[in-house]
């Protein structure tokens, strides 16, 4: 039975992915201004659905505001493009719509099979954002790259589905709970099942070992396209790995604690120390993406409950926001300065003060430092859940793995804050921006904002959660 008022966002958005994509074809010129115009008015009509429809549960309505806020970034960073003839616009608004219909079918997913659907109505249209510039042979192999993991990840997930439905003899996520929660299966054969099954949105979500497509991705696609599947992409595979692992799977939860737990641990280490050796804000932020998955992953390992999925949500939270606006500040500064280097970055507070502080900001949220109060708590929250159930190694790894962060954030703050390199040219002020530009700047500022907001009045996010 289709809960249609649950998939009403969805509806929406591949609607206006399609509208989008008409209005350009219709256009007499080149346009960047009415595809905007058509993804604004469906990303809003969805959130403002979502929020209305009295059939989606707290945690479903969360993770699809992430879903479409995340995608809403991201349509207005990428007007900073506009002056690239190798980028369409119609087909860049329609693969983004269509791709976050699918991040919004597969938070709300409760069986697996939709789920497995919704998953590829996510990756897909990712896979063409990634290869969309034209005659940009950098970008097609990071598209292929991307295209074969992704297909080999969902070969393994319907496999580990087609097992489910061995044991349990239905898909949906409550009928297979009290299937397992009753089942005479060897341990090791359900726990298989269930590790075959999340496979796809652990690779997804980039953890340890299906990371690996994850740095020359976001390297070879635009900085926008980079920033939607940092945030949008895999804040949906871990929404909807949250979703599957406590609700379907929650009964053999002692079955895949030990490994979710090994794999939080190693991911945010692989990250942090991938991270470390990068000097190219993307690729930073690329391995740090990474990283930030085996925080969100952690929690899961707490004791069945609302505070583990409470926690894992506040993080995916609060590193989305962040991600957002480091992302969106580096496609900022790439239109104006002609590169995300380290070099290219240097001293961007004193030549762009407003750009310089959000990203600034942004950075010590994600490293959890003061006085970036919000990144710091939810940080403290995420390690809570690991101790209460008696993963006190897990906590001390996390620990450690805060400290690695800290270095290589840090290092590109103080980057920022530096003077201007003279490798770059400071181009002359412009006193008026093109209006993509300034849509992309209000964006960056808005989502600071709410960070410091969250910072100087914490239960304004964390109450809520």
């Amino acid at each position: 039975m289709i809960d249609w008022a649950a998939v009403t966002p969805a509806l929406i958005l591949a609607s206006g992915a399609i509208a989008a994509l008409l209005v350009t074809a219709f256009h007499a010129t080149r346009t960047w201004r009415w595809p905007a115009i058509v993804s604004t008015v469906s990303l809003l009509a969805a959130s403002a659905v979502a929020v209305a429809t009295g059939s989606i549960d707290r945690l479903t309505l969360v993770l699809t505001l992430v879903v479409v806020f995340g995608t809403f970034m991201m349509v207005l960073a990428a007007g900073v493009m506009d002056h690239e003839e190798s980028m369409p616009p119609g087909e860049l608004h329609f693969l983004l719509l269509s791709s976050a219909a699918g991040g919004c079918c597969l938070v709300i997913a409760r069986d697996l099979v939709t789920l497995v659907v919704a998953l590829e109505l996510l990756s897909l249209p990712s896979i063409a954002l990634v290869g969309l510039r034209r005659s940009d042979l950098g970008a097609a192999r990071a598209a292929w790259t991307f295209f074969l993991l992704s297909a080999v990840s969902t070969a393994v997930t319907v496999m580990g589905v087609s097992i489910v439905y061995g044991f349990a003899g239905n898909l949906a996520y409550d009928q297979v709970a009290t299937a397992l929660a009753g089942s005479t299966a060897p341990a090791r054969a359900v726990a298989a099942a269930v590790l075959l099954t999340v496979v796809g949105l652990l690779f997804k979500a980039g953890a340890v070992p299906f990371h690996v497509w994850i740095p020359d991705t976001y390297r070879g696609a635009s900085v926008p396209v980079a920033g939607y599947l940092s945030v949008v992409s895999k804040s949906a595979a871990l929404g909807a790995l949250l979703v599957v692992l406590t609700t379907a799977f929650g009964p053999v939860r002692d079955d895949w604690a030990p490994v979710v737990a090994v794999v939080a641990a190693v991911t945010m280490t692989v990250g942090n120390l991938g991270a470390l050796g990068q000097r190219d804000a993307v690729g930073m932020l690329a391995w740090s993406s990474i990283a930030q998955a085996g925080f969100i992953l952690a929690p899961l390992v707490g004791l069945p409950g609302t505070a583990a999925v409470a926690a894992a949500v506040s993080y995916l939270v609060v590193y989305s926001l962040a991600n957002l606006v480091a992302f969106t500040t580096v496609a900022i500064c790439r239109r104006r300065w002609g590169g995300t280097t380290f070099a290219h970055l240097a001293g961007l507070a004193r030549r762009d003060p407003g750009a310089g502080i959000c990203l600034a900001f942004a950075l010590l949220v994600l490293a959890g430092f003061p006085p970036a109060v919000i990144g710091l708590l939810t940080k403290y929250v995420v390690l809570l859940p690991p101790v209460d159930s008696g993963y006190g190694w897990l906590a001390v790894v996390m620990a450690l793995n805060v400290a690695i962060g800290l270095v290589y954030y840090l290092r590109l703050l103080a980057t920022v804050l530096a003077p201007p390199s003279e490798e770059v040219a400071t181009p002359p002020p412009s006193p008026s921006p093109p209006y993509t530009v300034r849509f992309a700047r209000a964006a960056m500022i808005a989502a600071t904002a709410a960070l410091v907001a969250a910072s100087v009045y914490p239960d304004l996010l964390l109450g809520v959660l």
